[in-house]
């Protein structure tokens, strides 16, 4: 189970980015789709760190944006 908060698309529509939580994991994590696929799913951690909400909103936006 998980909450999604946040949804993201690319202008063309190829790319979509859903941050979300889940609630038996602390932590944010964003799905990285590309043609309705999932190619990743990215906990947003470091070196054991956890990062914000606000982290995830931009690694979500990066994606779309075709930053990676």
């Amino acid at each position: 189970m998980r909450v999604d908060y946040h949804n993201f698309y690319s202008e063309d529509g190829s790319r979509e980015a859903i941050v979300f939580q889940k609630p038996d994991e602390d932590g944010w994590f964003v799905d990285l789709l590309e043609n309705d696929e999932v190619v990743e799913t990215r906990k947003m951690e470091t070196n054991g760190v956890l990062h914000s909400e606000r982290y995830a909103e931009d690694c979500g936006e990066n994606w779309v944006m075709y930053v990676f």
